[in-house]
């Protein structure tokens, strides 16, 4: 019995003893198969990249340099709030949104500027009220918007108000200008420019629309420029005429 005993005690034992080494490797064996793993997922590489939205405007070189410089970084660790931030950086890019789909493709919506405005001839405005510098401003068909830096966005909104007050007259605006005094000067599709001055702006523009139906519309291929700066009238300056000095315009700071 004790021999009994004793041999399932020591097979007991051997067995301990032989399965000890082969614990081991297989722990080790796991902890290396988990390691690699870690490494290979946290490197897991984007292999698509798919651009949705309407992409009009944006360079496509620089969309894609971005998204492939945040990509080297792979599947799971690229950080795609600071990918979002360079995306939103790049000129005509309002906004963008981003989408990991499993296991190596990266969904990238980016929405556009659309603009409203050109401004001060090197940046556009977009009708968000947004001032953004592309490598090229394209002003077709855009009213030009021209003032002290800083004001783009509330000139906006002085352009709208007065496009508003004209539209009914068939007029439209081809410029919209406010000097460091900040008086305003309109320039309309048909050339004829009309000086408003700093104050009493909309009681001016009032005056303008009232008398350019009957007197001033009939008349529109000779008038170079209309000057409501005036208490209570207007000055005319015709084709190939100087515009008429004003004292109260001067007093005031002109346009």
């Amino acid at each position: 019995m004790s021999a009994a005993a004793m041999s399932i005690d020591s097979g007991s034992s051997t067995q301990g003893r032989a399965l000890g080494p082969i614990a081991g490797v297989l722990a080790a064996a796991l902890v290396g198969a988990g390691g690699a793993w870690w490494w290979h997922d946290a490197h897991w590489p984007v292999d698509v990249v798919r651009i949705e939205g309407v992409v009009a405007h944006v360079d496509r070189g620089a969309l894609k340099q971005v998204v492939a410089a945040h990509s080297r970084d792979g599947f799971l660790r690229m950080d795609l709030g600071d990918l979002r931030a360079d995306l939103v950086a790049l000129p005509w890019v309002r906004d963008a949104s981003l989408r990991r789909v499993w296991p190596d493709t990266l969904y990238v919506d980016v929405r556009e500027h659309a603009a409203a405005a050109s401004w001060n001839g090197a940046a556009l405005v977009s009708e968000a009220g947004v001032v953004f510098e592309p490598a090229s401003v394209e002003v077709d068909g855009l009213p030009a918007l021209r003032g002290p830096e800083g004001h783009g966005p509330a000139m906006l909104e002085r352009l709208r108000a007065f496009r508003e007050r004209l539209a009914p007259l068939g007029l439209e605006i081809a410029a919209l200008e406010q000097d460091a005094r900040r008086a305003w000067r309109v320039v309309l599709g048909n050339g004829v420019g009309v000086r408003l001055g700093r104050d009493q702006v909309d009681a001016r523009l009032e005056r303008f629309a009232a008398v350019w139906p009957g007197v001033l519309a009939p008349r529109v291929d000779r008038i170079a420029a209309v000057d409501l700066r005036y208490p209570n009238g207007f000055a005319v300056a015709w084709e190939g005429e100087p515009p008429a000095a004003d004292p109260n315009a001067a007093r005031e700071g002109g346009a």
